[in-house]
């Protein structure tokens, strides 16, 4: 008489260990949606980022243990992330003022690397300025400004800097709020960090512009005119590039994980997308974008 086959759970391909690499890209897209929602602020997602290796001691445990306390090693690991987040030192560090005159300058060339917490950027620096505004910090950053000049190129690059251990807490406020100067064309490059970003470049002059993503929500409005090639190198979270009715642009999306819609009155050949009048229009009025997707929402949008 033949032996019965075991009918019981661990005889099926189900009973494998599942991966834990899906509850954790859950995890961490519940935890932007809470921070674009305003739910959460950036200062506590600052601080939950930070701690990215109790996710690998957990992932380790997990493995070790062949997935059968799975449920445990999840609670434990959000019980000391919430307790971290929440019960951390925090504190703001200081205002850090930015006043750099253009003195005769007829480009400019501005680097800006951003650290943690919410960025605001406009065209609206005073007469006579290259850039102007404040930087409130967190406690262990430091900002460094650095000012050059070639010919009649003033170059400036801005940076946030980790001094020893960096604390972001509940409580934590740290904003960047800086204005470029609208007389001399700009090249400008930006390093994002952590936090919302809202760019308005509407009444620039750029040659060029690069803006490479970090975590968290973007939102760019380009300039009225045209005559600049732009790179957008997305990381996590929403961005969305706003381009100004009457400058004619192509725009070629290289999507990662994230899912890509461009709205308005473009054409699309593969993955270039073309304003109807971009063929007729004169370099001066037209743009060059390319927008590489990472993960999370891209929108391209027309605005008036």
């Amino acid at each position: 008489m033949s032996t019965p086959m075991p009918t019981g759970p661990s005889a099926t391909p189900s009973s494998r260990a599942r991966p834990v690499w899906p509850y954790l890209l859950i995890a961490a897209g519940v935890l932007l949606l809470a921070a674009n929602l305003g739910w959460l602020s950036v200062g506590v997602i600052g601080r939950l980022l930070s701690l990215w290796p109790v996710a690998l001691i957990a992932v380790g445990a997990d493995l070790l243990t062949g997935g059968r306390y799975r449920l445990q090693v999840i609670v434990v690991a959000v019980v000391v992330a919430v307790v971290w987040a929440f019960t951390g030192v925090g504190g703001t560090g200081e205002r850090v003022v930015v006043d750099h005159p253009l003195e005769g300058a007829r480009a400019g060339e501005v680097t800006l690397r951003l650290g943690v917490g919410d960025v605001s950027i406009d065209v609206a620096a005073p007469t006579g300025s290259l850039a102007s505004g404040t930087i409130d910090t967190g406690r262990g950053e430091t900002i460094s400004q650095r000012l050059t000049r070639s010919g009649a190129v003033a170059r400036l690059e801005i940076a946030s800097q980790a001094s020893g251990s960096v604390s972001v807490g509940p409580n934590d406020v740290r904003r960047w709020s800086l204005s470029l100067s609208r007389a001399v064309p700009l090249d400008l490059r930006v390093h994002a960090g952590v936090g919302r970003n809202t760019l308005d470049l509407r009444s620039a002059t750029l040659s060029d512009l690069a803006y490479v993503a970090g975590v968290g929500e973007t939102t760019v409005t380009l300039p009225a005119l045209g005559g600049y090639a732009g790179v957008f190198e997305l990381g996590v979270g929403a961005t969305t590039v706003r381009i100004p009715e009457g400058v004619e642009a192509r725009v070629t999306v290289r999507s990662g994980l994230g899912r890509v819609n461009v709205a308005g009155t473009f054409s699309r050949d593969g993955d270039v997308y073309t304003t109807p009048g971009y063929a007729d229009a004169a370099p001066g009025e037209r743009i060059e974008l390319t927008v590489q997707g990472g993960v999370g929402a891209v929108t391209v949008q027309r605005v008036r």
